[in-house]
């Protein structure tokens, strides 16, 4: 995971932030924003670390479940004779 967070000034002044977070295997997954503050950036960055890793885990369990549906129905090759 990498976080980069740089604050800027609007022209009459007023300070925001932008961030980026790269997440996942090799930093695949990309998420940008802006907030007002720290506290709001961090907040969008952990929110989007939960979203990233609950796309994984459901990814995990779909191919669980195709695993067992494989296993279950006896589709290996296994005792297949030419």
């Amino acid at each position: 995971m990498k976080i980069e967070i740089i604050n800027h000034f609007t022209p009459d002044g007023r300070e925001y932030v932008e961030w980026d977070l790269w997440d996942g295997p090799d930093g695949i997954d990309h998420a940008h924003g802006y907030a007002i503050d720290l506290v709001q950036a961090f907040s969008k960055i952990f929110e989007w670390r939960e979203r990233i890793g609950a796309d994984y885990a459901a990814e995990v369990l779909a191919d669980m479940d195709t695993l067992k549906n494989f296993i279950a129905n006896n589709e290996t090759d296994y005792g297949t004779t030419n």
